[in-house]
């Protein structure tokens, strides 16, 4: 079966303009961290999440860096690094002109969210996703969210429930493994 990206752990998303590296896996770090770099592009960014199972430090390596942290709007200059500690709501985005580069990095190491990640940009490439980069199908959403334990913060975090729901039904169908199999590097 084709892959839909050219290199093993370049990431791109066309909907977003930004591109993912992966540098360092959770199983090559015995489960001590996952380590990624970002591009994101003028105006990109992410929505507001938090997670259960790591934090999340982010590193800014070119360009100003934004980190909205619980209620605290921060920018993070190149070195400069902010950690997320875990159930804390937050999203990181780009005000200014040019790209800008950070890195990510999840302690403990997280493979579903690198499972997660590269079905995410995989869909929004093969055009699966909305023009928000949001998956079309609601069952891939949820394979999503519950794989890559990256839970809406807000009002949306009381759809959890169902979202665990659709993705146990499409493990149990098998439509996890074909995403892996699909998009997944490894």
């Amino acid at each position: 079966m084709e892959r839909t990206r050219t290199t093993k752990r370049i990431l791109e998303n066309p909907i977003f303009k930004d591109k993912a590296v992966i540098i360092k896996t959770s199983r090559e770090t015995g489960g001590a961290y996952s380590l990624g770099e970002l591009e994101v592009a003028p105006g990109g960014g992410n929505g507001l999440h938090k997670h259960s199972a790591f934090t999340e430090t982010f590193t800014a390596v070119r360009g100003k860096l934004g980190v909205m942290f619980g209620k605290k709007k921060l920018f993070l200059n190149p070195g400069e690094s902010l950690t997320i500690p875990l159930k804390t709501p937050h999203y990181f985005f780009n005000e200014g002109p040019e790209k800008i580069i950070c890195q990510v990095k999840l302690q403990p190491g997280h493979e579903g969210f690198e499972k997660g990640i590269a079905i995410a940009y995989g869909l929004a490439v093969d055009g699966r996703t909305n023009r928000k980069g949001i998956p079309k199908s609601f069952t891939h959403l949820s394979l999503l969210v519950m794989l890559s334990d990256t839970i809406p913060a807000g009002i949306l975090s009381l759809m959890m429930p169902l979202f665990r729901l659709f993705a146990k039904r499409a493990r149990n169908k098998g439509i996890e493994n074909e995403l892996l199999e699909k998009y997944y590097y490894e």
